[in-house]
């Protein structure tokens, strides 16, 4: 996780032109941070590359995703941002209109220029992208889970 305990900010962005409801890219964001989140890293920026379908693009041919609805995004570290690199994730659910996780697929780390659809790079430059009305969004994280223990009454607790 790139930030072991505080809060985490997060600007997200959509690739402009996209058409999408106000109510669904705020469904988007929550679920493309828990995708992120999934491989347990604090994202600093995560783009909405597309709203949830169930096709994929294997060996240049769009296809029905065996593994069913989803929404595709991009996110990356400090560092990644540092580096124009970023890992992309499909965030799976139980339809189309589900905004839930319900499993996580990433690829390997990518550099921000690689191509998709054979003509536009996956993360381009900010300035070609449309930030979401609320980034900024704050995250807090902790670790690890340390459980209060408690004693029983009639020990002397100090």
């Amino acid at each position: 996780m790139s930030s072991s305990t505080g809060v985490n900010l997060v600007r997200f962005f959509f690739y402009r032109g996209m058409t999408i409801s106000a109510e669904r890219q705020q469904k988007l964001v929550g679920l493309a941070y828990a995708t992120a989140q999934s491989q347990g890293i604090a994202p600093t920026a995560i783009l909405i590359r597309a709203d949830i379908h169930d096709t994929t693009v294997v060996n240049g041919k769009r296809i029905k995703d065996p593994k069913g609805f989803h929404g595709t995004f991009a996110y990356k570290t400090e560092q990644q941002t540092g580096d124009e690199t970023h890992v992309t994730g499909h965030g799976y659910t139980t339809g189309k209109d589900n905004f839930i996780l319900r499993e996580a697929v990433h690829t390997s780390e990518k550099k921000d220029d690689t191509l998709r659809n054979a003509d536009k790079v996956v993360w381009p430059p900010e300035k070609q992208l449309r930030k979401y009305k609320d980034s900024p969004i704050g995250y807090s994280h902790v670790n690890q889970f340390n459980p209060v223990v408690s004693a029983s009454h009639d020990e002397d607790i100090e």
